[in-house]
């Protein structure tokens, strides 16, 4: 087993690679105007870190329920800070009647060509940094991260087998994968914020129509243990979005594919402390 860290990014998660390839693709006129976006954490994050780099204004709508973690790392970004509705859809459509009124550029944090485009680079460093695997486990919230990864994989090597991992709380790519269509969850239940969509995008639901081969689901004590293992073995951080990957090679290896040489995607570590705590006292089960 390999570990493909993302969490080492400068947001401490893959979000910063869609976020700034949207903005590098965005003319000077267009990033003048400013963006906004919705988001749990993460891509809030990231989006702040771009538009830092490039010294546009930026705003971000997160649910009321949101990682305070997160929130006000996004804060220290420099991004102005919205909190809004019971959940990330609200804060989604929020925002959205903002970009209207103000012209901003919006930034979906998974149903953009751009963004998805930044985050399957993390396939395109696999290829470079390792030779032989052909398995990879990723983790799905909206979907853009798998879709950029096993779009640019099977284009490359169309061999390698490519697992997403779901909450069985918010698992609304595996029912719409099995379904044939979008469903959105009437509510979405788990420690992982940063996987808790309701639904995918139409963008990340194509993809992973035409590319992931399996969806697997785990629970939210089986992504508890796996941050407590990851870091008594590699003394690495790792939020519950980040562990869902880990968690589904150590409960459910049979579906990943018992014996193959298997790249696990670790997409962030922004765990605030009553999470971390629950996962250090966690216990295996099963």
């Amino acid at each position: 087993m390999h570990l493909k860290l993302e969490s080492v990014q400068p947001i401490r998660a893959f979000k910063v690679r869609g976020a700034l390839n949207r903005l590098i693709r965005m003319s000077p006129s267009r990033r003048a105007a400013g963006v906004i976006t919705a988001s749990a954490g993460n891509h809030g994050m990231g989006v702040a870190y771009a538009a830092a780099q490039f010294d546009v204004a930026a705003t971000v709508y997160v649910p009321l329920a949101a990682n305070q973690l997160k929130v006000e790392a996004i804060r220290r970004l420099g991004a102005r800070v919205v909190a809004t509705g019971a959940s990330y859809h609200e804060a989604f459509v929020a925002a959205s009647e903002e970009q209207e009124q103000t012209g901003a550029t919006f930034v979906h944090a998974y149903n953009d060509p751009d963004v998805v485009a930044g985050q399957g680079t993390v396939a395109l460093e696999m290829l470079a940094q390792l030779q032989g695997f052909d398995t990879v486990v990723v983790p799905i919230g909206g979907g853009g991260l798998i879709g950029g990864i096993a779009m640019y994989l099977k284009a490359r090597h169309p061999s390698v087998r490519v697992i997403g991992v779901e909450p069985t709380g918010a698992d609304a790519m595996r029912r719409s994968l099995e379904a044939g269509h979008i469903v959105t969850l009437d509510r979405v239940n788990t420690v992982a914020d940063g996987l808790a969509a309701s639904s995918p995008g139409t963008l990340s639901f194509d993809l992973a129509q035409r590319y992931v081969d399996r969806v697997i689901t785990v629970d939210d004590g089986e992504m508890l243990h796996a941050i407590r293992v990851l870091f008594e073995w590699e003394h690495l951080l790792a939020e519950p979005a980040g562990s869902a990957a880990l968690a589904a090679l150590l409960y459910h290896a049979a579906e990943v594919g018992a014996g193959r040489r298997v790249v696990v995607v670790v997409s962030g570590a922004n765990v605030s402390e009553e999470v971390l705590v629950q996962a250090l006292k966690s216990r295996r089960s099963g």
